[in-house]
């Protein structure tokens, strides 16, 4: 192991994200060009994933009973180590600081509901293009946009589209999926909210789903219960009885 390799606390939050799979489209494939084309940044990412797997063995050995007194083993195992896991990450942190902020990453929890919302979510399949003429093609092409992980590409195409047809229920259900898709949960409940005004839509099932889904990831168990109740869907019984254990 090199430590005299120096990562910022940008650079460690890029890889680690990497490393958990949070990166998508244009971002994925900016970082993995990089990691082919730059050996500097090669031997930063392999340090950092070689840190990860060290602190994951290390916590295997010490069989860690289900993470219960996280903070207390956390403790314990930082001493052994000789670290200082209290400092935060300065922005050239060294590969010690480094260990403290996977630490924290690999050894506290996520949230029950985000475990199930990663579990049950998988973004919408999108619909067939054809590529036509005028407003057609612009939306068709901002499919192509979604279904390639483009989002903000999408969301660009689709809301100007938008601005001239308010009460188009596709454009509502798709910006609120892509949203989604790009991480925020908020935007993507408002945009759903507003496809289920429509009482007629082909999209209310998969608008109550997704709706769920993302106020599961925000935390609000009840209120997701109460919109996947209403949908129908595949695993809709499935994780109900997760979410009423």
């Amino acid at each position: 192991m090199n430590n005299n390799i120096t990562i910022t606390e940008q650079e460690l939050e890029l890889i680690d994200n990497y490393l958990a799979g949070r990166l998508t489209g244009a971002d994925k494939a900016a970082f993995e060009a990089q990691l082919a084309g730059n050996e500097e940044w090669k031997a930063k990412f392999s340090q950092v994933k070689l840190l990860a797997i060290g602190i994951q063995e290390a916590a295997l050995r010490e069989q860690l009973p289900q993470f219960h007194g996280e903070a207390e083993h956390y403790k314990k195992l930082a001493s052994v180590k000789n670290i200082n896991w209290i400092k935060r990450l300065s922005i050239a942190a060294s590969v010690i600081a480094i260990i403290s902020v996977l630490g924290w990453v690999l050894f506290f929890k996520q949230p029950a509901e985000e475990k199930m919302y990663t579990a049950f979510y998988k973004p919408d399949p999108g619909l067939s293009t054809e590529m036509g003429l005028s407003d057609n093609y612009i939306f068709d092409r901002a499919m192509v946009d979604y279904k390639t992980a483009n989002y903000k590409a999408a969301l660009e195409s689709w809301n100007k589209l938008l601005a001239v047809n308010a009460g188009n229920d596709t454009l509502h259900y798709f910006i609120a999926s892509a949203q989604m898709a790009d991480n925020n949960p908020t935007a993507a409940i408002a945009g759903f909210d507003k496809v289920l005004q429509n009482h007629q839509s082909v999209f209310t099932n998969d608008a109550l789903w997704y709706k769920g889904l993302a106020l599961l990831k925000k935390g609000k168990k009840q209120e997701a219960i109460a919109a996947i109740e209403k949908a129908e869907h595949s695993q809709k019984q499935t994780l109900l009885l997760k979410l009423k254990e």
